[in-house]
């Protein structure tokens, strides 16, 4: 693939996202794929440039939509993948790397910090935590299609925060990103009891699944 200038990169992953956001709006999840199949090429390439966090960012929305569209699919192996991958990308951008006891720390006094602004924080914060709840569904439909070793993969890092027992996924990265998106609320933030109760009943059903 031909590199062109990083802005013409840019312009690309935003014509493909474009592109996708429409398919989805139809429902055409195989088109949708395909498109968003593209900014990810791109995407990665403009990331991997190192000049924006927020290129990251994109990035990270790349593979968050990626997820998604391969759960519409049926493509269980892939939807895991592209989660974990938005986990790591978002990951990077997080100040509090995912630690709900850091959120409060981190928006009353980000000097304490690699952080950007508060507002710019909380975004991180809050796209982490979703991210990572996701995730954890996503996980626990993994091990009830493959088993309970499915979890245990040889790619790239491996499975998020190196955790590869179901359980554990759910009580550890589960309730953090459930206590994150509390604390978020606590400071009264743009997020709300919506987002809280969102990421709860992803925790939930991720039980649900494992215990059935």
């Amino acid at each position: 693939m031909r590199w062109r200038s990083l802005n013409g990169e840019r312009r690309t992953v935003t014509g493909a996202i474009r592109l996708g956001d429409d398919a989805i709006a139809r429902g055409q999840w195989a088109l949708a794929l395909r498109h968003y199949g593209k900014a990810n090429q791109h995407a990665v390439r403009v990331a991997q440039a190192g000049e924006s966090d927020q290129d990251q960012a994109v990035l990270g929305s790349v593979y968050y939509n990626l997820a998604e569209l391969h759960v519409k699919t049926g493509e269980v192996s892939m939807a895991w993948l592209s989660a974990l991958q938005a986990c790591q990308v978002y990951g990077r951008l997080d100040p509090t790397n995912a630690r709900p006891t850091a959120v409060s720390s981190c928006l009353t006094d980000p000097s304490q910090f690699a952080s950007p602004s508060p507002p710019l924080a909380k975004e991180r914060i809050a796209l982490n935590a979703d991210a990572r709840s996701r995730y954890v569904l996503l996980s626990a439909g993994l091990v009830r299609e493959f088993g309970s070793q499915a979890l245990r993969v040889d790619i790239g890092d491996g499975a998020l925060d190196g955790i590869t027992d179901i359980r554990e996924v759910v009580e550890r990265i589960g309730e953090s990103a459930v206590r994150t998106y509390q604390e978020l609320v606590r400071h009264n933030t743009v997020y709300t009891e919506v987002d809280v109760t969102r990421t709860r009943e992803r925790v939930a059903k991720a039980r649900s699944i494992i215990d059935a």
